[in-house]
């Protein structure tokens, strides 16, 4: 017979390996639901009202904001991409300080972190809030769209609502490689 204190080799290597086992199971559960929490798992009624609510009480700042970028558009024809954010506006990989309007005109919307421009999706507006807790959302203003959720389904957008004539919440992209994609 075995005294008790002897631990049987065997048995130790098969109880490293479930401890292993657990540890990887365990770790791949954290980074997927990390993940999912990153790139958002669906539709999130609340964020869409809160976003709702939020444009419904700052119309006037989106449209300001929307013909800004306009003009940025028209003034750089051949720009494929201008993004804008509360510090610097880019135009193409050139960026410039903000002046003092073009700061109080991206301050006065509701937590917006970028508002861009892409040639490949011209006509359209993007205002972007993708620093907030995932899942990431948009508000795109498009006149000319017809059909703003057949656009968005196309892309990957999980969901959207419309909000005025040409005003869309997009949801979140939970795919990264549409993600990028769509926001290169």
């Amino acid at each position: 017979m075995e005294p008790r204190g002897r631990r049987s080799p065997v048995r130790i290597v098969l109880v490293t390996l479930i401890v292993v086992a657990a540890l990887v199971v365990a770790w791949r559960v954290a980074v997927l639901g990390a993940l999912g929490l990153h790139f958002g798992s669906g539709f999130d009624k609340k964020r869409f009202d809160r976003l709702e609510s939020e444009f419904d009480g700052s119309q006037a700042a989106f449209a300001q904001a929307d013909a800004r970028m306009r003009e940025l558009v028209a003034a750089h024809p051949r720009a494929t991409r201008i993004s804008w954010t509360w510090a610097s506006i880019c135009v193409g990989s050139v960026c410039e300080p903000v002046t003092a309007q073009d700061k109080a005109i991206y301050l006065a919307l509701p937590a917006a972190d970028k508002i861009l421009y892409q040639s490949k999706d011209a006509g359209r507006t993007f205002f972007k809030f993708f620093n907030q807790d995932p899942p990431r959302y948009t508000i795109m203003h498009a006149p000319d769209d017809t059909d703003p959720a057949a656009w968005a389904e196309e892309r990957g957008f999980r969901s959207s609502r419309s909000l005025t004539p040409g005003w869309v919440i997009l949801g979140p992209i939970p795919d990264l490689d549409r993600e990028n994609d769509q926001w290169p």
